[in-house]
């Protein structure tokens, strides 16, 4: 069985934070902000501030999604679903939790800061259903997802190509300085991990032992995303820009999202 691993910073931070334990000591305890969600023969996706972090599959079953790094002070969760099956009767029930480092999350959470669901007769004629709620956060990275420059698609996907280059090539260091926006704010997101020393440790020690998948300039795409749709989503045919297959079958996809910064085009997650 084959392992996939997602978002490798959100994954690297989580890990951090189980071993981290002095930083908690000195700083108060981690705050997360996490979505739960339990479906029913529903397709579809849920959105952060116009971010999507979960794709429903249209299977039943349930699932949790840590929103941190998301989240810009007032925001929006969103989720826009539909039948995957017609005939068959669907619901979708989705929360946030604000839950401290230790607690135990529960997928069968409906979530204690708000919950919304979507039953059987809300979703149209056409199978089509969404829900929204609004809320505030401590949280805010609104400088980097909703104040970044605007700039054209066709100048994100030359800049995606230099971090494919630079992915390619080995270059940590260089990988490092183009993430030096995404790096702080995952640190501030988890209470103060180190996140530059163990990004440099994951891509040495991982993601550059394992076999790059090649990128296919014409099925290269960025789409424009968050919450004033200027930082892009840049995704290299179906995949992530970032895909990788480690010698024991594990997959690895790193999610870019790239902004402009003070004139210059970064990675912002």
């Amino acid at each position: 069985m084959r392992k996939v691993f997602y978002g490798s910073m959100m994954f690297i931070a989580i890990l951090l934070l189980q071993h981290q334990e002095g930083v908690s000591a000195m700083q108060g305890k981690t705050i997360f902000y996490q979505l739960t969600y339990q479906t029913e023969n529903v397709t579809g996706q849920i959105a952060i501030n116009g971010f999507v972090v979960t794709e429903i599959e249209g299977k039943s079953g349930n699932g949790t999604a840590v929103l941190n790094t998301w989240l810009i002070g007032e925001n929006e969760l969103k989720a826009e679903v539909m039948k995957a099956d017609s005939s068959k009767p669907a619901e979708l029930i989705f929360g946030v939790s604000v839950m401290e480092q230790g607690d135990i999350v529960s997928t069968t959470d409906t979530g204690k800061l708000f919950s919304l669901e979507l039953k059987d007769k809300d979703f149209s004629a056409r199978g089509k259903a969404s829900a929204a709620k609004k809320f505030k956060s401590t949280l805010d990275f609104k400088q980097h997802l909703s104040e970044a420059g605007q700039t054209k698609e066709s100048d994100v996907l030359v800049y995606a190509q230099k971090v494919y280059t630079l992915i390619a090539k080995k270059d940590a260091e260089g990988i490092l300085r183009e993430s030096e926006v995404r790096i702080n704010d995952y640190s501030k997101a988890f209470g103060g991990v180190d996140m530059k020393t163990e990004l440099r440790r994951f891509l040495n020690e991982e993601l550059f032992k394992a076999k790059l998948n090649k990128l296919n300039p014409v099925v290269l795409r960025a789409v424009a995303v968050g919450p004033n749709k200027n930082i892009w989503h840049v995704s290299n045919g179906k995949d992530e820009l970032i895909k990788a297959i480690s010698t024991d079958g594990s997959t690895f996809q790193m999610s870019v999202y790239i902004g402009l910064l003070d004139g210059k085009l970064k990675i912002i997650r």
